[in-house]
């Protein structure tokens, strides 16, 4: 059985390993590379933990960390509604098993006690299985970001997409994006 809980700095030697296998087996997915985070220190992947708005929720499988996930939090007040999904990431044998569903899940039970009413995340738009995912589970595409990373071959597009853990108060007004209309299925 897979349980998760929210990571402390007791955490940090489980989930460095974990990140590292994750920009190994996926770079393309995130912003920061392997190099730079094998230079982190202990005591900053600690203090990451430990960040009150940060909050990194740990997948298990017994004592074996397999799948992690970060959310960031907005420090000022006028924005203290927001959160921002930055990485997720489960071992390959893992995936599949909604792994990562249940992880967010986790997350948003947890933040919602916290007045958080929405959550944004950045997708690379060539990225379908992860927005077919993302889409299932509730977010929208809400707008789109040319060159926003750069990798080794060349520029990549992201999406911006948005979950609404409240209904807003007036909703927006519905945006399509023809390139992956079809993933809303």
């Amino acid at each position: 059985m897979i349980t998760y809980r929210i990571l402390a700095a007791k955490d940090a030697e489980l989930y460095h390993a974990l990140r590292l296998e994750a920009l190994k087996n996926n770079p393309e997915a995130y912003a920061s590379d392997l190099m730079t985070e094998q230079k982190r220190t202990m005591d900053q992947i600690r203090a990451h933990l430990d960040d009150p708005y940060v909050m990194t929720v740990g997948g298990y499988d017994g004592e074996r960390m397999i799948a992690i996930a970060s959310l960031h939090l907005e420090k000022l007040p006028k924005m203290a509604h927001r959160s921002t999904l930055t990485s997720v990431y489960v071992n390959p044998e893992y995936r599949g098993r909604r792994v990562s569903r249940h992880m967010m899940e986790y997350m948003i039970e947890r933040v919602k006690k916290r007045g958080i009413t929405k959550m944004y995340l950045y997708v690379m738009t060539h990225n379908a299985s992860a927005i077919r995912a993302y889409r299932k589970f509730g977010f929208d595409i809400i707008g789109e970001d040319r060159e926003a990373m750069k990798e080794p071959h060349g520029y990549v597009d992201e999406y911006l997409m948005v979950k609404y853990l409240v209904k807003p108060a007036v909703p927006a007004a519905a945006h399509v994006y023809p390139d992956h209309q079809s993933n809303n299925q």
